[in-house]
Parts: structure tokens; C-alpha cells; sequence
């Protein structure tokens, strides 16, 4: 069995796991070495991750370790394959069901966001007034929520910005920033000391089978720098 066979790729993070995932993937006994062009393409066609040929170029050269390139391209070595099968380690898996949206939106997040503390930040490449929705049943008012997204889905046009004012109205301190940049990619939540990785979109959850992980504070102190980063230049709302 591939390390690859165990593992969600939806909620690998950071980026070059989802790219050693694919290639572990791939592998077979008359191929064994890919292109960052046809990685991404695997990862999109196949998963139905949206990533591109720079996002996976870029990851791949971050770590040199863990793959070998040449012409043919990239092949993924022993120490990559290690860090696929450390990223399962001492996590808390969630998994959601098929078919059950209410169950995952106000029993699973519920309990997610009850163990929150302090400010809670949200990178969600996609939301609409069902993600306020799901902070105005989850959250406490007095908590600030920062979301950085880079895509509102606003139908009818106007109906975002309406459900916003009302739920800061009531006292929700929900800050939004618009991060345009391609390279956001990933879905998740984290407050002052837990991450949490959503395989979906948090107003899509429960619409087909996923997977919600808490990962280690490695992880969460490097989302921490590269989300307060994208913050900075959002364009706030």
C-alpha cells in the first residue's frame, strides 16, 4: 500500500504535502518522475484541488530534500514519504458525512468553535452569507472573527453586504479581507493556540464526505505568519 493511499489530500497543509502526495500517487513501476505542470494537473482533474504549476514549482524547491528532479522531473524520495506519514500523526480527525450539511454546520463546527479562545481567524477561499450564518451560530459575540477569503459569493448582488451589516449590528466583531492572489488555496480555522484544516468550504460542509484535522502548533505558527501577512494587504470590508 502507497503512503498516499491513507491520507486526504484535500486536508494536507502546507502545499508541498499535497504535491508529495500526488506524486506518491502517480508512481508506478514504468513512471516515477513528474512534471510540476502535470502534478498540478493530477491534483485538479483527479482531486479537484485548485492549484497551479507555479503554487506546486514553488512548494516543491522550498524542501530539496524530499524529491529529486531532473529533466523528466520530479521524483519524490524517502524523506517526503516520511513527511506524508508524519502529518497523520497526533491529529484529531473529523470526519463529515455525505448528505448531513445541518449535522456538520451545528454539531461538528459547533464543538469546533466552542473550544476557540480569543480572536478567531478564517482563510476560506470561498464565502457567502451562509459562512456569517455559520459564525453567528457557532461563535460568541464577543470573540473577533477575522475571515480572509479572495471570492464572495454575493446572489442577489447587495445580499452579503446587507446580512453583514445586520450580524455586526447585533455586536459580532466580523472583520472580512479580500486576498485576490491565486495562491490562496486552503480552508481553515485557528485561534491563539489550535488550527483546524476543512477539506471544504465551511458553507459547503456536510454537501459531500470531508475531512476537518487539527494539526500540530508547527503548522499553526506558520499559517499564523503567512495568514497576518495576506491580512496586512487584503482589501478590508
Amino acid at each position: 500500500m502507497k503512503t498516499s493511499d491513507t491520507l486526504d489530500p484535500h486536508i494536507l497543509s502546507p502545499i508541498k504535502l499535497k504535491a508529495f502526495w500526488a506524486l506518491d500517487k502517480m508512481e508506478s513501476e514504468s513512471n516515477d518522475r513528474f512534471t510540476a505542470a502535470k502534478v498540478a494537473l493530477f491534483l485538479v482533474e483527479e482531486q479537484g484541488i485548485n492549484i497551479s504549476r507555479q503554487a506546486i514549482q514553488s512548494a516543491l524547491k522550498s524542501d530539496k530534500s524530499a524529491t529529486n528532479r531532473n529533466t523528466k522531473g520530479y521524483k519524490l524520495m524517502e524523506n517526503g514519504r516520511q513527511q506524508l506519514r508524519a502529518s497523520t500523526q497526533k491529529q484529531e480527525v473529523v470526519m463529515i458525512e455525505a448528505g448531513k450539511p445541518f449535522s456538520a454546520k451545528n454539531i461538528v463546527l459547533k464543538d469546533i468553535f466552542t473550544k476557540l479562545k480569543e480572536g478567531i481567524l478564517i482563510c476560506d477561499p470561498y464565502i457567502d452569507i451562509y459562512t456569517l450564518d455559520i459564525i453567528f451560530k457557532n461563535s460568541d459575540k464577543k470573540t473577533p472573527v477575522k475571515i480572509l477569503t479572495k471570492n464572495i459569493i454575493d446572489k442577489p448582488s447587495g445580499t452579503f453586504a446587507r446580512h453583514l451589516a445586520d450580524l455586526r449590528s447585533e455586536g459580532y466583531k466580523v472583520e472580512i479581507g479580500i486576498y485576490s492572489s491565486s495562491d490562496l488555496h486552503d480552508r481553515y480555522i485557528m485561534d491563539n493556540q489550535t488550527f483546524w484544516l476543512s477539506g471544504n468550504s465551511l458553507n459547503h460542509l456536510g454537501n459531500k464526505e470531508s475531512f476537518i484535522v487539527r494539526l500540530g502548533e508547527d503548522i499553526r505558527q506558520g499559517m499564523l505568519v503567512t495568514f497576518n501577512n495576506r491580512w496586512k494587504v487584503s482589501n478590508k470590508i
